[in-house]
């Protein structure tokens, strides 16, 4: 089974290479460089724009779901609130 594996590998290769060989002699290497990087810097902005958008939607999902009021009231059955205020009154000066 080994060598089937290579054999199959071998095969590839040659393929590989073709194609290398073919992208290379369509240009020049800093013109491929520069086209497949900034091809590869796009599809990236993309895909993460996407992944991104994705994400927002699913977050905006799950708060949607959520019963506010409910959830408050849980949290208020289990909970002790204590407010304390302090208010100061001063006289005005009346210098006119």
């Amino acid at each position: 089974m080994a060598n089937n594996s290579s054999d199959s590998g071998d095969k590839k290769d040659p393929k590989i290479s073709d194609t290398i060989k073919k992208i290379i002699s369509s240009g020049s290497p800093s013109e491929i460089s520069k086209e497949l990087l900034g091809t590869v810097v796009t599809q990236v902005l993309k895909t993460k724009d996407d992944i991104t958008l994705k994400a927002t939607n699913e977050m905006i999902a799950l708060i949607r779901k959520i019963d506010f009021v409910q959830e408050f009231s849980k949290f208020a059955e289990n909970h002790k609130f204590k407010i304390s205020a302090e208010i100061e009154i001063t006289k005005k000066d009346d210098k006119k």
